[in-house]
Protein backbone atom coordinates (compact mmCIF):
# COMPACT_ATOMS: atom_id res chain seq x y z
CA UNK A 1 0.00 0.00 0.00
CA UNK A 2 2.88 2.11 0.84
CA UNK A 3 4.69 1.71 -2.28
CA UNK A 4 1.78 1.93 -4.36
CA UNK A 5 0.68 5.26 -3.06
CA UNK A 6 5.01 6.41 -3.40
CA UNK A 7 4.33 4.89 -7.04
CA UNK A 8 1.53 7.82 -7.34
CA UNK A 9 -1.73 5.74 -6.92
CA UNK A 10 -4.60 6.73 -4.84
CA UNK A 11 -4.20 4.71 -1.92
CA UNK A 12 -5.87 4.56 1.67
CA UNK A 13 -3.52 5.91 4.23
CA UNK A 14 -2.03 2.78 6.11
CA UNK A 15 -0.26 1.93 9.43
CA UNK A 16 1.70 -0.47 10.88
CA UNK A 17 1.12 -1.21 14.99
CA UNK A 18 1.85 -4.10 17.02
CA UNK A 19 -1.00 -4.95 19.23
CA UNK A 20 -0.31 -8.30 21.31
CA UNK A 21 3.20 -9.09 20.32
CA UNK A 22 1.57 -9.58 16.83
CA UNK A 23 1.62 -6.91 13.98
CA UNK A 24 -1.91 -5.02 12.64
CA UNK A 25 -2.29 -3.11 9.06
CA UNK A 26 -4.91 -0.75 9.74
CA UNK A 27 -6.11 1.07 7.06
CA UNK A 28 -8.09 4.31 7.20
CA UNK A 29 -11.62 4.66 6.40
CA UNK A 30 -12.96 6.55 3.31
CA UNK A 31 -16.36 5.66 3.49
CA UNK A 32 -17.10 8.41 6.45
CA UNK A 33 -17.24 12.10 5.99
CA UNK A 34 -15.36 14.64 8.16
CA UNK A 35 -18.97 14.53 10.32
CA UNK A 36 -18.66 10.42 10.84
CA UNK A 37 -21.69 10.31 7.89
CA UNK A 38 -21.19 7.33 5.26
CA UNK A 39 -20.41 7.78 1.81
CA UNK A 40 -22.69 5.72 -0.45
CA UNK A 41 -20.51 3.34 -2.29
CA UNK A 42 -20.68 0.53 -4.69
CA UNK A 43 -18.56 -2.44 -5.36
CA UNK A 44 -17.28 -3.10 -8.94
CA UNK A 45 -19.02 -6.01 -9.29
CA UNK A 46 -22.83 -4.57 -8.34
CA UNK A 47 -21.40 -2.16 -10.79
CA UNK A 48 -21.06 -5.07 -13.53
CA UNK A 49 -24.33 -6.25 -12.28
CA UNK A 50 -22.51 -9.27 -10.92
CA UNK A 51 -23.18 -11.06 -7.83
CA UNK A 52 -19.96 -12.79 -6.04
CA UNK A 53 -21.77 -16.39 -6.95
CA UNK A 54 -21.56 -17.80 -9.37
CA UNK A 55 -21.09 -15.12 -12.08
CA UNK A 56 -18.06 -12.81 -10.54
CA UNK A 57 -15.97 -14.63 -12.00
CA UNK A 58 -17.58 -12.56 -15.21
CA UNK A 59 -16.23 -10.05 -13.79
CA UNK A 60 -13.35 -7.86 -15.66
CA UNK A 61 -11.37 -4.91 -15.53
CA UNK A 62 -12.31 -4.29 -19.42
CA UNK A 63 -15.98 -4.15 -18.07
CA UNK A 64 -15.19 -1.86 -15.28
CA UNK A 65 -13.28 0.49 -17.91
CA UNK A 66 -16.47 0.32 -20.38
CA UNK A 67 -18.62 1.79 -17.22
CA UNK A 68 -16.51 3.95 -16.39
CA UNK A 69 -16.38 5.85 -19.91
CA UNK A 70 -20.03 5.59 -19.19
CA UNK A 71 -20.73 6.27 -15.83
CA UNK A 72 -17.57 8.21 -14.00
CA UNK A 73 -16.79 11.58 -13.50
CA UNK A 74 -13.45 12.46 -15.42
CA UNK A 75 -13.23 9.27 -17.15
CA UNK A 76 -9.89 9.65 -19.00
CA UNK A 77 -8.42 10.48 -15.12
CA UNK A 78 -10.31 7.67 -13.87
CA UNK A 79 -9.49 4.97 -16.47
CA UNK A 80 -5.46 6.05 -15.93
CA UNK A 81 -5.70 5.06 -12.63
CA UNK A 82 -7.28 1.86 -13.04
CA UNK A 83 -4.94 0.90 -15.58
CA UNK A 84 -2.13 2.10 -12.94
CA UNK A 85 -3.67 -0.46 -10.34
CA UNK A 86 -3.75 -3.63 -12.55
CA UNK A 87 -0.12 -2.72 -13.38
CA UNK A 88 1.09 -2.23 -10.06
CA UNK A 89 -1.17 -5.21 -8.89
CA UNK A 90 0.89 -7.06 -11.54
CA UNK A 91 4.47 -5.93 -10.14
CA UNK A 92 3.81 -6.95 -6.93
CA UNK A 93 2.42 -10.09 -7.41
CA UNK A 94 -1.62 -8.82 -6.09
CA UNK A 95 -4.15 -12.18 -7.80
CA UNK A 96 -6.17 -11.42 -5.28
CA UNK A 97 -7.82 -7.88 -7.24
CA UNK A 98 -11.27 -9.62 -7.58
CA UNK A 99 -14.48 -7.30 -8.43
CA UNK A 100 -15.11 -6.90 -3.93
CA UNK A 101 -11.35 -5.34 -3.90
CA UNK A 102 -12.48 -2.05 -6.67
CA UNK A 103 -14.73 0.31 -5.10
CA UNK A 104 -16.60 3.59 -6.51
CA UNK A 105 -18.17 6.47 -4.61
CA UNK A 106 -22.21 7.48 -5.56
CA UNK A 107 -22.97 10.57 -5.37
CA UNK A 108 -25.37 13.27 -7.75
CA UNK A 109 -22.95 13.88 -10.28
CA UNK A 110 -21.67 10.18 -11.05
CA UNK A 111 -19.28 7.81 -9.95
CA UNK A 112 -15.46 8.30 -8.79
CA UNK A 113 -13.32 5.67 -7.55
CA UNK A 114 -12.54 5.42 -4.23
CA UNK A 115 -9.39 4.75 -2.96
CA UNK A 116 -7.41 1.77 -3.42
CA UNK A 117 -7.50 -0.26 -0.03
CA UNK A 118 -7.13 -3.94 -0.38
CA UNK A 119 -3.16 -4.30 -2.61
CA UNK A 120 -2.28 -7.50 -0.96
CA UNK A 121 0.62 -9.63 -2.53
CA UNK A 122 0.28 -13.45 -2.77
CA UNK A 123 2.53 -16.45 -2.04
CA UNK A 124 3.14 -18.40 -5.70
CA UNK A 125 3.43 -22.01 -6.00
CA UNK A 126 5.08 -21.85 -9.21
CA UNK A 127 6.44 -19.42 -11.95
CA UNK A 128 3.11 -18.12 -13.49
CA UNK A 129 0.51 -16.04 -12.11
CA UNK A 130 -2.94 -14.52 -13.07
CA UNK A 131 -4.78 -11.29 -11.92
CA UNK A 132 -8.15 -12.14 -10.42
CA UNK A 133 -9.93 -10.24 -13.38
CA UNK A 134 -9.48 -10.11 -17.09
CA UNK A 135 -7.99 -6.57 -18.12
CA UNK A 136 -8.64 -7.13 -21.82
CA UNK A 137 -11.94 -7.74 -23.59
CA UNK A 138 -11.01 -11.12 -24.06
CA UNK A 139 -12.41 -12.98 -20.29
CA UNK A 140 -9.89 -15.61 -20.65
CA UNK A 141 -6.54 -12.66 -20.71
CA UNK A 142 -6.00 -12.88 -17.23
CA UNK A 143 -2.20 -13.45 -17.55
CA UNK A 144 0.25 -11.50 -15.21
CA UNK A 145 2.33 -10.31 -17.54
CA UNK A 146 2.92 -6.32 -18.31
CA UNK A 147 3.23 -6.75 -21.80
CA UNK A 148 -0.55 -8.16 -22.55
CA UNK A 149 -1.42 -5.39 -20.53
CA UNK A 150 -0.20 -2.52 -22.05
CA UNK A 151 -0.88 -4.26 -25.32
CA UNK A 152 -4.23 -3.45 -24.01
CA UNK A 153 -3.70 0.32 -23.08
CA UNK A 154 -6.49 1.46 -25.74
CA UNK A 155 -8.80 -0.06 -23.86
CA UNK A 156 -8.19 2.70 -21.03
CA UNK A 157 -7.91 5.32 -23.49
CA UNK A 158 -3.34 5.47 -22.87
CA UNK A 159 -0.92 5.62 -25.71
CA UNK A 160 1.13 2.34 -25.44
CA UNK A 161 4.55 5.31 -24.92
CA UNK A 162 2.11 6.40 -22.06
CA UNK A 163 1.26 2.86 -20.31
CA UNK A 164 4.83 2.25 -20.74
CA UNK A 165 5.80 5.05 -18.86
CA UNK A 166 3.40 4.67 -16.00
CA UNK A 167 4.90 1.17 -15.76
CA UNK A 168 8.67 2.10 -15.75
CA UNK A 169 7.77 4.87 -13.10
CA UNK A 170 6.23 2.00 -11.06
CA UNK A 171 9.66 -0.33 -11.26
CA UNK A 172 11.48 2.79 -10.20
CA UNK A 173 9.62 3.49 -6.97
CA UNK A 174 9.62 -0.11 -6.26
CA UNK A 175 13.61 -0.69 -6.63
CA UNK A 176 14.40 2.87 -4.91
CA UNK A 177 11.87 2.51 -1.78
CA UNK A 178 12.28 -1.22 -1.26
CA UNK A 179 14.33 -0.99 1.71
CA UNK A 180 12.52 2.00 2.94
CA UNK A 181 9.17 0.84 3.07
CA UNK A 182 10.54 -2.33 4.16
CA UNK A 183 12.01 -0.72 7.44
CA UNK A 184 8.43 0.61 7.82
CA UNK A 185 6.97 -3.03 7.82
CA UNK A 186 9.83 -3.93 9.61
CA UNK A 187 10.61 -7.00 8.00
CA UNK A 188 13.36 -8.90 8.24
CA UNK A 189 16.11 -8.97 5.69
CA UNK A 190 15.08 -12.83 4.59
CA UNK A 191 11.82 -11.63 4.05
CA UNK A 192 12.95 -8.74 2.32
CA UNK A 193 15.02 -11.56 -0.16
CA UNK A 194 12.05 -13.66 -0.32
CA UNK A 195 9.94 -11.09 -1.41
CA UNK A 196 11.69 -9.63 -3.88
CA UNK A 197 11.79 -11.03 -7.26
CA UNK A 198 9.24 -13.80 -5.81
CA UNK A 199 5.62 -11.67 -5.28
CA UNK A 200 7.20 -8.31 -5.87
CA UNK A 201 8.85 -7.78 -9.51
CA UNK A 202 8.53 -11.63 -10.15
CA UNK A 203 10.44 -12.36 -13.86
CA UNK A 204 6.38 -13.90 -15.42
CA UNK A 205 5.70 -9.96 -15.22
CA UNK A 206 8.04 -9.12 -17.57
CA UNK A 207 8.07 -12.11 -20.12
Amino acid sequence: MELARRAGLHVAPVEIVNAGERFALLVERFDRTAGGHRRRMVSALTILGFNTFPDGRYATYAGIAHQIRAQFVDPDATLRELFSRISFNILCGNTDDHGRNHAAFVDSTGLSLTPAYEIAPQQRTGKTAQEAMAYTDDIGNRDSRIELLVAAAGIYHLADSEAHNIVAEQVHVIRTYWNDVCDIAELTQSQRYSFMDHQFLNPYAFQ
